[in-house]
């Protein structure tokens, strides 16, 4: 199999990416990853958290954008479904994140460090 973020026809500067060819990177209990670009310090990743799975807190150094693909979560004690996003400011603290029944997300981040 080819490397699935490799395409050469793209122009530089340019990543083109087929999920579907990826792996789940373990990332935590019950956490997977998948990093489907990187650009300029922020990343695009797809995340699956199996049913029961409850977040660390941690801080945003910068905005995080999410958009929930599968399933349903619950952050910052709001409920949320397929087809819902959120969008937390630079500053802020992520303290509540947990999902009953399993989720998937997308997301755009700063990478951290």
């Amino acid at each position: 199999m080819t490397d699935p973020t490799t395409n050469a026809a793209a122009p530089a500067g340019w990543t083109f990416t087929d999920s579907g060819a990826m792996d789940w990177q373990p990332i935590a209990a019950g956490a997977g990853m998948k990093v489907l670009g990187i650009a300029d310090g922020k990343m695009i990743a797809t995340f699956k958290f199996e049913a029961g799975y409850v977040g660390g807190v941690h801080h945003h150094e910068e905005p995080e954008f999410s958009y929930i693909l599968e399933g349903s979560m619950v952050s910052q004690g709001v409920q949320m479904e397929v087809g819902h996003a959120y969008a937390a400011q630079m500053g802020t603290t992520h303290d509540d994140f947990r999902t009953e029944n399993g989720c998937t997300l997308v997301s755009v981040f700063k990478i951290p460090g």
